[in-house]
């Protein structure tokens, strides 16, 4: 039996006075495990093993109270759609309700598992021990698979230890999958022979359900080092799948999660999502984005993400954050101040802007995080 200890600890912040937010604490924890009206939940066995259990009632502001409920373990299970769907399945649907943070027991953590290589084991596949580590993409969509190639071999040869797909470019009639996996990870292990680096390839391998498993397996088998999945497109669970089909670093990127975190009294925080539950779900390298870029994100929000993917989570591995979204290569030496050297710097559009040589761009790239920082 799981110890009563054991389960899911959820901070929410609920809309409300602290009367209001008590009572609709009582409702939530309901809600998101019997759920059945309170009268048909009556009882030790329920108070006890199923419905959650609210620990603090706290006033934030004049109209918000925080709220932490603990969910036990025997409901959660080991089943990540299920510690999703207790998070926040039904109560998604009502007004007011953000959940801010997330944190497993360290029993439930074991159980669920986490990244199979984290950051320490992404570092030996690349044989990278210290510096911050370089990722950035083949594109743009309409590209063909010799285009991507030629200038997934230039980055590599450059020092970029991870290339990517963009998250977007699939299995589209100008770059099959196949096609383009095989001619992006030959030239990418052309110029690791030339180099002595081991950059990776990582397709992406969102797309129908029914064929993910079989992208990863094949991308593997193609010689891709890792592989990127958009959790929210085809369900959080299949980053867990792929892990363990593919057995490769799985990337998470961050397409539609800014449904979730877009409204500050509604949906997951975003460490608690892009954080914690990409962690326990198995993501690797957790792709977000960074301030300074293309989208509204605060130095504060990043530094948020980057604690919930390092701290301890009882044995749970580390995930590489990986700030993106339109970062300027003028904006690595500020965002090594937040990260440290336990990073994935993503930049895209601007190393291909900087210069036609893209191997020399690439390059520019390494020497910004070879040196100490200032």
């Amino acid at each position: 039996m799981v110890a009563e200890d054991e389960g899911l600890v959820v901070t929410y912040v609920l809309k409300g006075d602290p009367g209001g937010c008590a009572a609709r604490a009582r409702l939530l924890a309901i809600e998101q495990t019997a759920e059945v009206s309170p009268s048909l939940c009556a009882g030790a066995f329920f108070e006890d093993r199923v419905l959650g259990r609210v620990e603090s009632i706290a006033p934030v502001g004049t109209d918000r109270c925080e709220v932490v409920i603990r969910f036990p373990a025997d409901v959660v299970g080991t089943d990540f759609g299920q510690l999703f769907s207790v998070v926040f399945g039904n109560v998604s649907l009502w007004d007011g309700v953000r959940v801010a943070a997330v944190r497993p027991t360290p029993g439930l953590a074991a159980r669920l598992g986490g990244p199979r290589f984290g950051i320490e084991g992404v570092r030996a596949r690349l044989g990278v021990p210290e510096r911050p580590l370089l990722m950035s993409a083949v594109k743009p969509l309409g590209r063909s698979p010799s285009e991507l190639a030629a200038f997934a071999y230039d980055l590599a040869r450059g020092g970029i230890d991870l290339v990517k797909d963009d998250h977007g470019i699939t299995d589209q009639v100008f770059a099959p999958f196949e096609a383009r996996v095989e001619a992006v990870s030959a030239a990418v292990a052309r110029a690791n022979g030339e180099t002595g680096r081991r950059c990776l390839y990582c397709p992406t391998v969102t797309g129908p359900v029914d064929r993910i498993v079989d992208r990863a397996r094949f991308a593997r088998g193609a010689g891709a080092g890792a592989v990127l999945l958009s959790p929210m497109v085809v369900g959080p669970d299949f980053l867990r799948v792929v892990a363990r089909e593919a057995d490769l670093p799985v990337i998470a990127h961050p397409a539609l999660t800014g449904a979730f975190f877009a409204h500050d009294d509604h949906g997951i925080a975003l460490p608690a999502l892009l954080g914690t539950l990409m962690r326990l779900a198995g993501a690797d390298l957790v792709v977000f984005p960074g301030w300074g870029g293309r989208f509204p994100f605060t130095r504060e929000g990043c530094q948020a993400v980057d604690r919930a993917l390092k701290e301890d989570l009882g044995g749970v591995r580390s995930a590489f954050p990986v700030p993106a979204g339109g970062l300027s290569l003028d904006h690595v030496p500020d965002l090594r101040k937040v990260f440290g050297r336990d990073v994935v710097f993503l930049i895209g559009s601007a190393l291909y802007e900087r210069s036609p040589d893209l191997a020399a761009n690439a390059a520019f790239f390494l020497s910004l995080v070879e040196t100490r920082p200032a």
